[in-house]
């Protein structure tokens, strides 16, 4: 299996920690509607995720503990579950910088020889965990987001982080929104490279 390289933007050790803003929750476009977190409405986004409901219910529960432990704060959290059994190989669940997973020597060994993984992460989609998707040949991969929307998505190839850059910048210029931009450029990038990703609903 390959090493890990930058899961989700992997933070390295000893970079700044976030502001105080942040830490306590205040960043108001990622506060959730608890209300809707815990409807059945949420709870069925996840019901084919697998063939198994068992793990599919593990999968909505981890996302709600998730999402509540990040409310209204961009730090991100993460679990990599075994496909085949349910059980939980590892977690991220202490990260102190925005938007980043931290793989440290611990998470690394947990997870260089297990097969057959789903990856869950609250955190908006960028290329870095497309190419991590690619690179760690995950079974399936989850993003969920504050606003309760949830993707899943898959990559074929490595694309550059450049690239990505260059499309993101010119939507957001453009006047859309953080998510709205980072949609249109993977929107974009689907057109000409082997990755796909797609909003359960």
């Amino acid at each position: 299996m390959t090493q890990p390289q930058n899961d989700s933007n992997m933070a390295m050790e000893g970079e700044d920690m976030p502001s105080e803003y942040q830490r306590y929750g205040r960043n108001k476009g990622t506060q959730i509607n608890n209300t809707y977190i815990n409807s059945g409405e949420y709870r069925k986004k996840f019901d084919g995720i697998t063939d198994n409901s068992s793990i599919n219910r593990l999968l909505y529960s981890k996302a709600k503990e998730m999402l509540k432990h990040r409310s209204g704060t961009m730090l991100e959290d993460m679990y990599w579950i075994n496909g085949a059994t349910g059980g939980i190989v590892a977690s991220a669940l202490d990260e102190k910088e925005d938007g980043k997973i931290l793989y440290n020597e611990s998470l690394k060994k947990k997870l260089e020889n297990a097969s057959g993984l789903i990856a869950m992460h609250s955190h908006p989609q960028s290329i870095a965990d497309f190419n991590s998707a690619f690179r760690q040949g995950y079974e399936k991969s989850i993003i969920i987001c504050h606003d309760g929307t949830v993707y899943m998505y898959c990559s074929n190839q490595e694309i550059s982080e450049s690239l990505y850059i260059r499309y993101l910048s010119r939507f957001l210029a453009d006047g859309y929104t953080e998510h709205e931009a980072q949609i249109k450029t993977l929107e974009k990038l689907r057109e000409n490279h082997d990755i796909d990703f797609w909003e359960v609903k």
